[in-house]
């Protein structure tokens, strides 16, 4: 027995332990030596046997067909009959090369199984029925109106805005300067004269207060003038 050990789970069949042998004995499928592969393969079987290893009823009836062939094989030929002799391997060639085919073709559906799993396609949904383009649009003015204040408050919330805060000293040195000026060759003024309501907040309350000030140090004097205004006198010379 040669070197070569199969097994029963193997094989689907005795066609394709057959197969297996042919591929292994380097036999031409075409020109089988029935000799040698029966040999092999009931070698086979009979491992099988001596194993324990049940072995099923379609092995043993491939067994007997190759015997038969065999048997058939060893006779000789009758030399009228030699142009309608017929091989009695052909029927086992069909059935061995019928289903080599069948083999090949079920190892690439298997092998296309394979690269199919590997994509995923996206199964399929209902769509929506599109609306007619050439409806007319029932949009009322309003709501075009609420729809661009929408707009125009999302602008100004997402406009980025910069505001820089800075804080305007006025000191009383300022204030008692300004206050000199206002007064430059002059002995009274009015309130109004003083300050043009365009100066800046910081500024006119350093001024008044410095105002109310030189007024307590009686370097100035405020006197009523009409309704809402008041004269101020200065009192150094």
């Amino acid at each position: 027995m040669n070197g070569y050990k199969v097994q029963l789970d193997v094989f689907e069949g005795p066609l394709d332990l057959l197969l297996h042998l042919i591929k292994e004995l380097e036999i031409d499928i075409y020109d089988i030596p029935m000799k040698t592969l029966t040999r092999q393969y009931m070698e086979y079987i009979d491992e099988m046997k001596e194993l324990e290893i049940n072995v099923a009823s379609e092995y043993l009836v491939m067994a007997s067909e190759l015997l038969k062939i065999k048997s058939h094989m060893l006779l000789p030929e009758p030399p009228h009959m030699e142009e309608e002799y017929e091989d009695p391997r052909e029927s086992l060639m069909e059935q061995l090369i019928e289903y080599q085919n069948y083999k090949q073709y079920a190892e690439q559906l298997a092998e296309l199984k394979k690269e199919n799993e590997k994509i995923y396609i996206k199964a399929p949904h209902a769509f929506e029925e599109k609306a007619d383009d050439d409806a007319p649009l029932e949009v009322s003015l309003a709501d075009l109106m609420a729809a661009y204040q929408k707009v125009r408050a999302r602008v100004s919330v997402d406009r980025p805005r910069n505001i820089t805060i800075t804080r305007e000293s006025v000191s009383r040195e300022f204030a008692e300067s300004f206050l000199r000026q206002c007064f430059s060759g002059k002995k009274t003024l009015g309130l109004r004269d003083i300050f043009t309501f365009s100066e800046s907040k910081p500024k006119v309350v350093a001024v008044f207060l410095t105002l109310l000030d030189l007024v307590k140090d009686n370097q100035l004097a405020i006197h009523p003038r009409g309704r809402d205004d008041f004269e101020i006198e200065r009192l150094y010379d």
